[in-house]
């Protein structure tokens, strides 16, 4: 499983930055952890969860689910076969269901897309994403790097026009990629109980 120190080394390369000398291991997170983000409206994790509702309401909390982007289906009751999806309305961090059994405190399942997570342990992201989410975080690193070495005493007056142009060209290539992705994981207003 690729880890966020893998990640990091993986920017390092990319950067030609191997030893550390010019990003921070704080720096590269930041950069890495916006791109993340970026990447996951595009290409969401998807998981199915377990929520337990109160006994005679209408609402559940979603406040408790970290890195929600949005939820595709709610199922209540949790379980059955076929399953008896519900149509339901979101409004900041609480789910209403709008038809249905009244909720008796029993279990719902909630089909929701999430932030994708990345750090010591491991990451959520698929082999295929891992790539994609490495060239936003270098743009992003570029980025800054450009910023910064304009008002820098460097000994090459090419180095701020250097990382200008790195981050030009893989910021371009990343939001191209994010668009080819946009279509499968976008969120999409509608009833939430339709197929």
């Amino acid at each position: 499983m690729t880890t966020l120190a893998d990640f990091r080394e993986r920017m390092r390369i990319d950067l030609q930055d191997p030893d550390g000398e010019r990003w921070t291991d704080a720096a590269l997170d930041r950069h890495f952890g916006r791109a993340l983000a970026e990447l996951s409206r595009a290409a969401p994790r998807e998981a199915r969860l377990t929520a337990a509702t109160a006994p005679g309401s209408r609402e559940l909390s979603l406040a408790g689910i970290p890195g929600l982007l949005g939820v595709a289906r709610a199922e209540y009751p949790a379980g059955l076969e076929p399953p008896a999806f519900r149509r339901f309305a979101v409004f900041g961090s609480l789910l209403r269901f709008e038809d249905g059994p009244l909720p008796d405190g029993s279990d719902c399942r909630l089909w929701c897309r999430l932030l994708h997570e990345a750090d010591d342990a491991g990451s959520t992201l698929p082999a295929a994403l891992e790539d994609i989410a490495v060239l936003g975080a270098t743009a992003f690193a570029a980025a800054e790097a450009a910023s910064g070495t304009l008002e820098r005493l460097t000994l090459n007056a090419g180095t701020a026009a250097a990382y200008a142009a790195m981050a030009r060209e893989r910021e371009t290539a990343f939001r191209q990629l994010l668009r080819e992705l946009g279509g499968r994981g976008r969120l999409r207003a509608r009833r939430a109980g339709a197929p």
